[in-house]
């Protein structure tokens, strides 16, 4: 039981990592914290279900074309909703919180109450380290979202868009002054940051099926991992996403599966009072 909780710990805190890069990358470039993150999240797997499933595409298609779609969907909502509240987070705060409300209901609407999927990528199982056997669709998953986090670093580390997300983070205003349109970059940034809840979405679906209301966790979650890992923390994302992925499973193994969604917080709180930064935040004079 032991070894088998900590793969589905490895597998859930990779998803809460790539849910948690999303949710840090617009905090950190727009000081905009998106209450829809979880609905987005759900709304590529229903992408993805719909694709897949009902029209019969190839899943890799089915994924990158829901991809695509929640990327744009981002930039619609950046530039319709968020662009008007600059100055005032809490204008943007609360219509976050509508647009979530309006995305549950009309999931509700269009997809009725019943858990959705789309076909697995792979079937069977494997034998890991002569230990035990496990699905191969979510060491599949394991993968994909462990190599999307290895291309969001490279993007952020290595190229020159994540040059200039580095540097808006850090000095708007030197930022603007050296010609970068933070503008434009807003955009951009949002999109991206909501097209990475849609990987982890498109990645979980086939294991976990989506239902109207199933993206809050995911949300709260998220906020859980950016928050413990420390604001602005790449890294941070990574190991909190992991640590918390391990602790709910791990948990639900040997305590009791009703306090799930509560050791996430337990681990957050915990660590807080060692260091209120996070585990990799820098303490602000």
């Amino acid at each position: 039981m032991l070894a088998i909780s900590v793969m589905n710990g490895l597998v859930i805190g990779v998803i809460y990592a790539l849910a948690a890069l999303g949710v840090s990358l617009v905090v950190g470039i727009m000081n905009v914290v998106n209450f829809a993150h979880g609905e987005l999240y759900i709304l590529a797997g229903y992408f993805s279900y719909l694709f897949a499933s009902a029209l019969g595409m190839n899943f890799l298609a089915a994924m990158l074309i829901a991809l695509g779609l929640v990327f744009l969907l981002g930039i619609v909502i950046e530039v319709t909703l968020i662009r008007p509240t600059y100055g005032n987070d809490m204008y943007s705060l609360i219509l976050t919180f509508i647009l979530s409300i309006v995305l549950q209901n009309a999931y509700l609407l269009i997809f009725g109450p019943y858990p959705n999927k789309p076909p697995l990528w792979v079937k069977g199982a494997t034998d890991v380290f002569g230990l035990f056997l496990y699905g191969n669709q979510r060491l599949a998953a394991l993968i994909a979202g462990a190599a999307v986090i290895a291309v969001v670093f490279f993007i952020i580390k290595k190229t020159w868009f994540g040059r200039i997300i580095r540097a808006t983070s850090q000095d708007r205003e030197m930022a603007e002054l050296n010609g970068v349109d933070t503008t434009r970059l807003n955009m951009l940034s949002f999109g991206l940051g909501c097209a990475l809840a849609a990987a982890a979405g498109v990645i979980l679906t086939p294991v976990f099926p989506v239902t109207p209301t199933a993206g809050v966790p995911v949300a709260l979650t998220a906020f859980v991992v950016v928050v413990l890992g420390g604001m602005g923390s790449m890294w941070g994302c990574v190991v909190g996403g992991l640590m918390v992925g391990l602790v709910e499973n791990l948990g639900a193994a040997f305590i009791s599966t009703g306090y799930k969604n509560v050791f996430g917080f337990i681990i957050l709180i915990l660590v807080l009072l060692v260091r209120p930064s996070g585990l990799f935040g820098r303490a602000r004079a």
